[in-house]
């Protein structure tokens, strides 16, 4: 392997997992009580571990506000 294509292939490489640092994402539900009030279990997460820590947050809250007697707003 030459140096050209070792410097392009840990060029690559950098931009890859700089791209997979650097994705994210957002989870939300809006939840409603009989009396209308709204609450948005919302998170977001920035990569790959945080979007599962992300995901998670949001379940607990929709869980939590389920047991209060919230509903899901459908989008």
């Amino acid at each position: 392997m030459t140096n050209k294509t070792k410097n392009l292939l840990s060029i690559y490489t950098l931009a890859c997992s700089l791209l997979l640092t650097l994705t994210g994402c957002a989870f939300s539900t809006k939840m409603v009580d009989d009396k209308g009030v709204i609450v948005d279990c919302k998170m977001v997460g920035v990569g790959p571990i945080s979007g599962v820590a992300a995901e998670t947050y949001r379940d607990n809250c929709v869980r939590k506000y389920k047991a209060l007697g919230y509903k899901e707003v459908p989008e």
